[in-house]
């Protein structure tokens, strides 16, 4: 269970080759988790450019924490514009 938990905190990266875009984790390239083809107007580099951004991105926001500590109560349940 703990080596699952480590494969969780890596951040993901775009690997380029000839004939295809490669989402891979970060630390070990040769680990990819999809593959994008380059297969004419099919737009790869986007979609494994996108795909790697949002993972970093939710990545980093679970690292800094909950925004309301356990046990708080918010003063409001909307969300700040």
């Amino acid at each position: 269970m703990e080596d699952r938990d480590l494969q969780l905190e890596d951040r993901l990266a775009v690997h380029e080759e000839e004939g295809a875009f490669f989402v891979v984790r970060a630390g070990d390239p040769e680990d990819w988790l999809a593959r994008f083809e380059r297969d004419g107007d099919f737009p790869a580099r986007e979609w494994a450019e996108n795909m790697v951004s949002v993972y970093n991105r939710r990545l980093a926001r679970r690292s800094a924490g909950p925004p309301t500590p356990p046990g708080t109560r918010p003063s409001s349940y909307h969300p700040e514009p």
